[in-house]
Parts: structure tokens; C-alpha cells; sequence
């Protein structure tokens, strides 16, 4: 989350958090992107097809735990870049690997 933050000046777009269970942290992306990409292991695309993507999302206000809202509630047609959520999965998947190679 971080450095999709960085890469973005703060505003990657809609982020929902889960505080309880497995603790997911989920991006909402326009539908349909998801299918673009191979994302990488342990990332879970929530879908019925590749045209109806779905996720809970908190109210804006108020109480919804176990979820809220982690960079705020989006603005109508504002997404989390799909491209550029790949992009730094990958890029961190790569740094677990060689960090792992490292220590070994």
C-alpha cells in the first residue's frame, strides 16, 4: 500500500481494509480490469465472471467494522489504477524472492 501511495501522491484510489479474520485489504478497480492481468500468487480477484466483480464495501460513515475505509470513500468513477496495482505487486513479489535467495 505503500508505495502505491508514493507512486500516486497519496490518492491510490479507493483502498477497503478488513480488521478482523484474514485481514484483506482490498482495491477497487473498474470493472472488469482484474481480468487484464496475471497477478501474483496469494492476491484473490472477487468475481462471478470477468464483467461482474464484486466486494463489500463500508458506508462512508458510521460503524462498518470489520471494514473502512483505508484511503477514504472514492469519488463516482474513481478507481484504483489496475496497471499500476500490478505493477508494484510484481515488483514486491520479485523483492520477497531475492530478498529470500539473500538470507538463504
Amino acid at each position: 500500500m505503500h508505495h502505491l501511495s508514493t507512486f500516486t501522491d497519496g490518492h491510490p484510489g479507493p483502498v477497503v481494509r478488513e480488521g478482523s479474520g484474514r485481514r484483506w485489504t482490498y482495491f477497487l478497480l473498474a470493472p472488469g480490469e482484474s481480468a487484464e492481468h496475471d497477478w501474483p500468487p496469494g492476491v484473490r480477484r472477487f468475481s462471478r465472471s470477468t464483467q461482474d466483480e464484486y466486494i463489500g464495501v463500508p458506508a462512508p460513515e458510521g460503524n462498518t467494522y470489520p471494514l473502512s475505509w483505508r484511503c477514504g470513500a472514492p469519488e463516482v468513477g474513481e478507481f484504483v489504477d489496475a496497471e499500476l496495482l500490478h505493477g508494484v505487486l510484481m515488483a514486491q513479489l520479485t523483492t520477497d524472492v531475492d530478498d529470500e535467495r539473500d538470507h538463504q
